[in-house]
C-alpha cells in the first residue's frame, strides 16, 4: 500500500493532450473526461505556452505532430522534459523507427504506443503514469537528497566495468520505466534473463509476477498451452482447465526465452496476443484482457531467420521495440577477472568456505585467456566447481579444470585459426554436460541454455552420440 503525503494527495494530475488532428483530440478528450483534468493542444506552440502555464505532469505527444513548423513530438518531449525532471511524457505514432524510438528513451520518456493502441490499454498507461507523478512530486526525506548506492550502481546483480555495458545499463535504467517491449540478443549464457529479471525489478510492475519460459525447452505439442492455457477437454489428456503463462504473468512480465523456436503458427497468435492484449486458451473462443510486459530473448540471428521466412517481420518489430545485444564473455575485457572475483565471494559464502582466500597466479591467467565459449554461464560453473574441491587456501588450475592456453608456454597458435579453437571448446563443453546429464539431450539443453533443436545439431556436427554417456 502506498502512503502518500498531504501535499501529494492535494495535488491533481491533468494530462495535456497534444496532435494536430482535432478528430483524435476529441477523441481523446472524451476517453479521458471525469478522469482527469484534461488539456489540449493541436500545436507545438500551443503545447508549450499551455505547458508553462499549467505545468501538467502527464502528456500524450504525437510523435508526428507538426511537420510543417519542423517541431515534432520527439521535440517537445525534450522541451518539457528539461523544464520538469517529474514530468512523463507518452508517445503515440503509427509506425516507431527504433533509433527514434532511442532517443525518446533517453529523453525520459514514460512510454512509446502505437496509434492503434487499444483504448483501455492506453488508459491503464496514463493511469499509471499519473501515479508516479504523484509520488514523484512527494517531498523526500533528507537522506534521499544524496546520492544512494541505488542511484550509483541501479543493477547490483549486473556486475561489469566495460563501457559498452555501463552505456547500455544506463539506456536499460530509462526503459525499466516503461513498459515497451525488449528484445535481448546474445550467446547462450551471456545474461539475457539477469537482464530481464533487472528490467523487471527496477519497473513499476517490480510487485508483480515475472513469469519465465523457454519456448525451445517445451515440445511444440504443448508449448501453446503453456502459453495461452486450455480449456477442459481441449486435448487428449485435459482433464482440468489450466491457466498458461500469460494469465499467470498478469500485471507483471512475461520473459520468452529462445523465442526464435517457436513455430510460424505459434508466432502469428503470439502477434494477435501482443496486439490485442487478449488471450484465448485451446479450446476457447472467449478471450481475457489482460495486462503484461513482454521481454523476448534468443541466441539466434532473427535477420537470418525472417529472410528465410522462419520468423515473421511484424511480430519482431513488435518485440523490439527497444533491443539490447548482449557481448559474448570473451568480448568483455577485463570483466572477465571481475566476474571471477564476484562469483568467488559468492560460492565461498554459500560453501561455508572462507579459507580459500584467492585464485593463484597461474589460475588467474588461465582465467583471463580461455575463450569462455559458454560465457558466464559457464565462468560460474567453473568457479562453483573450484570452490567447493579446492583444499587450501589458493584456487588453482587444477581446481578450476582448464587447461593452460599454449601461448602460455610461447607456442605458435598460428595452426589452428580461432574458429577452430571455439569448436573445440564447443565440443569439450558439449561432452561434459553429456557426462554430468548421463545423456539426457534435455538436461544438456538446460545445462548449457540453449534448446532441444540446438543440441540435436551440435550432436551432429561434433559427431556424437548420447547413448555413449548413459549408464
Amino acid at each position: 500500500m502506498t502512503h502518500e503525503t498531504p501535499e501529494a494527495l492535494s495535488f491533481q494530475p491533468s494530462i495535456l493532450i497534444v496532435d494536430d488532428d482535432p478528430v483524435v483530440l476529441k477523441q481523446m478528450t472524451w476517453l479521458f473526461k471525469g478522469e482527469y483534468p484534461v488539456l489540449t493542444a493541436d500545436s507545438a506552440s500551443s503545447a508549450i505556452e499551455i505547458f508553462v502555464r499549467e505545468k501538467p505532469p502527464v502528456a500524450i505527444l504525437d510523435l508526428s505532430l507538426g511537420k510543417d513548423s519542423g517541431q515534432d513530438g520527439i521535440d517537445l518531449l525534450r522541451f518539457f522534459a528539461e523544464a520538469d525532471p517529474h514530468f512523463h511524457g507518452i508517445i503515440l505514432s503509427g509506425s516507431i523507427d527504433r533509433p527514434r524510438a532511442l532517443e525518446a528513451v533517453r529523453l525520459g520518456a514514460y512510454d512509446l504506443l502505437d496509434k492503434s493502441v487499444d483504448p483501455e490499454e492506453l488508459k491503464r498507461v496514463v493511469g499509471r503514469a499519473c501515479n508516479r507523478a504523484l509520488l514523484s512530486r512527494t517531498p523526500a526525506r533528507p537522506k534521499e537528497l544524496s546520492p544512494s548506492a541505488e542511484e550509483s550502481n541501479p543493477f547490483p546483480g549486473i556486475v561489469t566495468k566495460n563501457p559498452g555495458m555501463k552505456e547500455m545499463l544506463r539506456i536499460l535504467q530509462k526503459i525499466s520505466a516503461t513498459d515497451v517491449s525488449v528484445l535481448i540478443t546474445g550467446e547462450s549464457g551471456t545474461g539475457k534473463e539477469l537482464f530481464a529479471r533487472a528490467i523487471h525489478e527496477r519497473s513499476p510492475r517490480k510487485n508483480g509476477p515475472f513469469v519465465a519460459i523457454n519456448c525451445g525447452a517445451i515440445p511444440e505439442s504443448l508449448l501453446e498451452s503453456e502459453l495461452f492455457g486450455h480449456e477442459k477437454g481441449a486435448f487428449t489428456g485435459a482433464t482440468e482447465s489450466r491457466a498458461g503463462k500469460f494469465e499467470a504473468a498478469h500485471h507483471g512480465t512475461l520473459f520468452l526465452d529462445e523465442v526464435a523456436e517457436l513455430q510460424i503458427e505459434l508466432q502469428v497468435k503470439l502477434l494477435r496476443v501482443l496486439q490485442d492484449k487478449i488471450v484465448e486458451r485451446v479450446g476457447s473462443r472467449n478471450g481475457k484482457q489482460l495486462d503484461v510486459r513482454i521481454i523476448a530473448a534468443t541466441n539466434q540471428p532473427l535477420n537470418e531467420l525472417m529472410a528465410r521466412g522462419r520468423f515473421r517481420e511484424d511480430l519482431y518489430y513488435r518485440l523490439s521495440v527497444m533491443s539490447f545485444h548482449l557481448p559474448p564473455l570473451r568480448d568483455r575485457g577485463e570483466d572477465v577477472l571481475l566476474l571471477a572475483q564476484h562469483f568467488l565471494e559468492k560460492f565461498r559464502t554459500e560453501y561455508n568456505k572462507p579459507q580459500v582466500i584467492d585464485f593463484n597466479r597461474e589460475c588467474l591467467e588461465v582465467i583471463r585467456k580461455h575463450d569462455w565459449p559458454g560465457n558466464i554461464r559457464e565462468l560460474e560453473n567453473r568457479i562453483q566447481r573450484a570452490v567447493i574441491i579446492a583444499s587450501g587456501k589458493w584456487v588453482t588450475r587444477e581446481d578450476l579444470d582448464i587447461g593452460l592456453d599454449s601461448r602460455k608456454h610461447g607456442e605458435s597458435t598460428l595452426s589452428m585459426n580461432l574458429t577452430g579453437a571455439r569448436e573445440e571448446a564447443e565440443k569439450r563443453m558439449l561432452v561434459e554436460a553429456f557426462e554430468q546429464a548421463r545423456g539426457n539431450i534435455s538436461h544438456v539443453a538446460r545445462m548449457i541454455g540453449t534448446s532441444r533443436p540446438t543440441v540435436h545439431a551440435l550432436i551432429k556436427k561434433h559427431g556424437l552420440s548420447p547413448k555413449e554417456f548413459k549408464e
